[in-house]
C-alpha cells in the first residue's frame, strides 16, 4: 500500500511538471493572439478654395469683352443672327433694334428715355427672352414705368430668345469654365444674369458713347425710327 501511494505521488508530481512546461512553451489553449493594429485614419482632402465672385472680379471692360463673345456666338436666333454682327443688319433687321442707335430702341422709348429703367428692362429681356418679357415684365416690375404705347409696338418678337438660346448659353458656359481657371466663379444659377449683363455692356459699346437716353432724369430720344429692341 505504501509503495502504491508513493507511485501516485510521483505520477502527480510528474503531471504537474509536464503541465508547467506546456504552459511555458505556449501550449495552453488560453493563449490569446495579439490584437490587430488600428488602421491610421486617411488624410483629409484639402478643400478647393472658393474663387472670387464674378460681380466683384470683372470690370466693365471685361464684361464688354465677354459680351462680344456671347453676342457673336454662332447659330440661329443668336444675338448676331437677328441684329447682325454690326448690330444693325441682321436677319430680322426690319423688326429688331439698331443697336448702334439706342435712342431708337423700344426700351428707351417705353421708359421715356430713362436710362436706368431702360437698362433694367433690357437685362430682363436678354436674361429671359421675349415671350416671358411680353407676359411678365410689366407686372413683375410695376415701378418700371414701361409703356408700350410710347414704344410704338405691343410686344417684342418672340424670336428674341436672349441668352436662353442654346448656342448662346453654351458660349456662356465656356466662358464660365475659362474664368474658373482664373479663380473667378459664376454660380450656375447666375449664368443667365452674367450673360445678360455682359451682352448689354457690349451692346452699349456699339453706340460709341454707351448711352440709352439721357444719363440723368428723363428725356425723350430723337429720331423717327420705330422703337425696337
Amino acid at each position: 500500500m505504501t509503495n502504491t501511494l508513493k507511485n501516485l505521488r510521483i505520477s502527480a508530481l510528474l503531471a504537474g511538471v509536464f503541465l508547467s512546461f506546456a504552459v511555458a512553451c505556449g501550449g495552453s489553449d488560453d493563449t490569446k493572439a495579439p490584437a490587430a493594429a488600428t488602421p491610421a485614419p486617411a488624410p483629409a482632402k484639402a478643400k478647393t478654395p472658393a474663387g472670387k465672385p464674378w460681380k466683384d472680379a470683372l470690370t466693365r471692360a471685361d464684361l464688354e469683352k465677354h459680351g462680344k463673345r456671347i453676342f457673336l456666338a454662332k447659330g440661329s436666333n443668336t444675338c448676331n443672327d437677328c441684329h447682325g454682327v454690326d448690330g444693325k443688319t441682321g436677319r430680322l433687321a426690319d423688326d429688331s433694334a439698331d443697336l448702334t442707335k439706342p435712342k431708337t430702341c423700344r426700351a428707351t422709348k417705353a421708359t421715356d428715355g430713362d436710362r436706368k429703367k431702360a437698362n433694367k428692362a433690357l437685362k430682363y429681356l436678354i436674361t429671359n427672352g421675349a415671350t416671358k418679357f411680353n407676359e411678365d415684365f410689366a407686372k413683375d416690375h410695376p415701378d418700371s414705368g414701361w409703356d408700350w404705347s410710347k414704344a410704338g409696338a405691343t410686344a417684342y418678337n418672340i424670336q428674341m430668345f436672349g441668352v436662353t438660346q442654346s448656342s448662346t448659353m453654351g458660349e456662356i458656359k465656356k466662358i464660365r469654365k475659362g474664368l474658373k481657371k482664373e479663380g473667378i466663379t459664376i454660380p450656375k444659377e447666375e449664368l443667365a444674369t452674367f450673360g445678360a449683363k455682359a451682352v448689354l455692356a457690349y451692346v452699349r459699346s456699339l453706340s460709341g458713347n454707351g448711352n440709352a437716353g439721357k444719363g440723368k432724369g428723363k428725356g425723350k430720344g430723337k429720331g423717327k425710327s420705330k422703337g425696337k429692341q
